[in-house]
């Protein structure tokens, strides 16, 4: 499994569908071990600190991992066709818009799993942010709270620390 953490990280996505390619594994076999290798957590629902690369930048910088984003772009078109979804109802979908790359949409398009940080942050990415990949694809979002709190690594990794406070404070501190 590979939790992408953010938007940055969704470049894991055309990268790892590139790398199988040079594996001889076809394109559509590709997509389909990443999507179920990866899941994606936003950490935000801030639109301007949704991840946008321009084209011109992410040629640039990275022209191998370019061209499978427009593979993918072609296949999220195809997948969505088939859904009833085209012309102008396509553009919340879109990967490559205009001349910016979306990174958190090839995050979900190129995800089996979508989550917020908290049951709100997931929430909101359902009624806003990502309404339109939640109607799409209800089945891909899933509230989970990446980490552990202090207190629960606690109360299982030293059990006899936990008893001693226990002693000391009460059961309360849970």
């Amino acid at each position: 499994a590979i939790q992408i953490n953010d938007t940055h990280p969704s470049m894991v996505i055309p990268e790892l569908i590139r790398l199988l390619g040079e594996q001889g594994i076809a394109f559509e076999e590709a997509v389909e071990i990443v999507t179920k290798t990866c899941a994606y957590t936003n950490h935000t629902i801030l639109a301007e600190a949704l991840e946008k690369w321009s084209v011109k930048l992410f040629r640039s910088v990275i022209p191998q991992v370019y061209r499978y984003v427009m593979m993918l772009q072609r296949s999220l078109l195809k997948a969505l066709e088939q859904k009833g979804i085209t012309g102008q109802a396509q553009a919340p979908y879109l990967i490559m818009d205009g001349s910016l790359v979306h990174m958190a949409r090839m995050a979900v398009y190129g995800s089996h799993a979508v989550n917020g940080v908290a049951q709100i942050h997931t929430e909101i990415l359902k009624k806003s942010v990502l309404k339109e990949w939640y109607q799409l694809t209800p089945e891909k979002f899933q509230n989970k709270t990446n980490g552990i709190t202090h207190r629960r690594w606690l109360l299982y990794s030293n059990p006899q620390l936990r008893k001693m406070l226990d002693e000391l404070i009460g059961e309360g501190f849970e």
